[in-house]
């Protein structure tokens, strides 16, 4: 790891080494706790971060004492204290990307904020957080702790403007490399107090893919040439994405995804990714979170072929177009017949968030040789059986477009890949009625007049 240097000055900085800061920045989680004050905004990394120790410490001491607090994060897990349905008085929670929050919503004190994920740091530091809580890993030879899995979803920025940062140092969350610009270390002597927990962080096993991943996965490796940068994100499409990518004799493929995931791990063993064609972070795979399981994390462990960087430079556009030949894919929810994309909402409720989807979209269209990929199902059964088409005439009513028609490049469903760039709204109909489940297919040209 390259040198780095402290930016923010912690309670103890300067006083002695990093070891000593280190003990006299030690308290319990009620000690922690107690730097919150009533009616504070206060910002925390989620997910396989969460801070259980001082969440409950919080939890405790807002119902002993009757106060309320703004805490703006994403990803929450469901087993939070401060998000448990007796502290609903207690607690207004934002976020700008739903998960296990969609469960939470009928407590009332859920909000959610739209912004693309780059701009998390942003939004948190538009609420003027006074205190930050992070876990980190515990720190290295040289005091330096890492974020590790989750940790990008406290940006550096907000990390220096908050005026208490609080760190729970959890023994048993991997550590990775990461330096330069936008790393996602932070240093003993910038922070103002440390709880120590031992907790095994939630892992996120690879879910396996099926034949219909599998058949949309294949078009997908069709259109992804060797010396590509990919992105893709998780679940069984992207699983099944990395399988044919491997099966297909693809070479010297390079990533920088918002999400690091098992497949990666695979490919970079067999070689397929090797980034040795990357203009940016030549010969390391890039990214934001680390989300999978232990054998993920035991291979990204301090490897210095990964760089982890802040998600508002990962996902930032015109940093994913400086490769050459980027290819995203990303996920939807459904696709109108001129191709606006919904990947967010079923109606007006909002079920995930906008996510990195037109940050992506954007990025590998403005790359050399780049492309864009939006990948669905063609169909879906609801809770009674029926099939539904997942291209549909229009969107459903107060449906929210996460990528615009303009933007649109492919779409690949089970059935093929339809090109919509520079596309009349018609000839965008006809392609996208082509890869359509061939249930519906005369209804959708009834529907588009044809």
């Amino acid at each position: 790891m390259g040198v780095l240097t402290p930016v923010r000055k912690g309670h103890m900085a300067g006083q002695g080494s990093w070891e000593e800061q280190y003990r006299a920045l030690r308290m319990t989680p009620a000690d922690a706790a107690a730097l919150v004050r009533d009616g504070d905004t206060i910002v925390m990394t989620s997910s396989a971060n969460w801070p259980y120790a001082i969440d409950n410490a919080l939890a405790q001491r807002l119902r002993a004492i009757g106060g309320h607090i703004e805490l703006d994060a994403l990803f929450a897990p469901l087993d939070t204290a401060l998000l448990a349905a007796e502290n609903v008085d207690l607690v207004s929670y934002n976020a700008n990307f739903f998960a296990g929050e969609r469960k939470l919503l009928p407590h009332g004190n859920i909000r959610f904020v739209p912004t693309h994920l780059s701009a998390t740091g942003a939004w948190m530091a538009s609420r003027n957080p006074r205190v930050a809580v992070i876990t980190c890993s515990a720190p290295d030879e040289n005091g330096w702790m890492s974020r590790s899995l989750w940790g990008a979803q406290v940006h550096r920025r907000v990390l220096e403007q908050a005026e208490t940062v609080i760190v729970e140092v959890n023994d048993q969350l991997p550590s990775f490399a990461s330096d330069g610009e936008a790393h996602m270390m932070l240093h003993v002597s910038e922070v103002d107090g440390i709880v120590e927990n031992s907790r095994p962080p939630a892992e996120n096993p690879p879910v396996p893919a099926d034949e219909t991943d599998r058949r949309i996965a294949g078009y997908i490796a069709d259109l992804v040439p060797d010396g590509a940068c990919v992105q893709f994100g998780l679940g069984g499409l992207a699983n099944a994405v990395g399988e044919c990518l491997a099966d297909a004799g693809k070479k010297d493929l390079g990533i920088q995804s918002e999400v690091l995931s098992n497949c990666v791990v695979t490919l970079m063993e067999k070689g397929v990714i090797n980034n040795s064609r990357k203009q940016t972070c030549p010969g390391r795979s890039v990214g934001a979170y680390f989300v999978g399981d232990k054998a993920l994390w035991d291979f990204a462990r301090d490897n210095p072929v990964f760089s982890f960087k802040e998600i508002d430079w990962v996902n930032d556009p015109r940093n994913i177009a400086r490769n050459d030949r980027v290819v995203s894919v990303n996920n939807a929810m459904e696709i109108d017949l001129t191709g606006q994309v919904n990947a967010e909402s079923v109606g007006p409720r909002q079920y995930s968030g906008t996510g990195g989807q037109l940050e992506w979209v954007l990025g590998a269209q403005w790359s050399r040789e780049g492309k864009s990929i939006i990948a669905l199902r063609s169909s879906y059964r609801d809770s009674q059986g029926e099939l539904h088409s997942k291209i549909v005439p229009q969107l459903a009513p107060g449906s929210i477009v996460t990528t615009p028609r303009t933007c649109v490049q492919y779409v690949v469903t089970e059935f093929g890949v339809a090109d919509l760039r520079y596309k009349s709204t018609l000839e965008r109909a006809k392609a996208l009625i082509a890869i359509a489940h061939p249930d519906f297919r005369e209804e959708l040209s009834h529907s588009a007049l044809l």
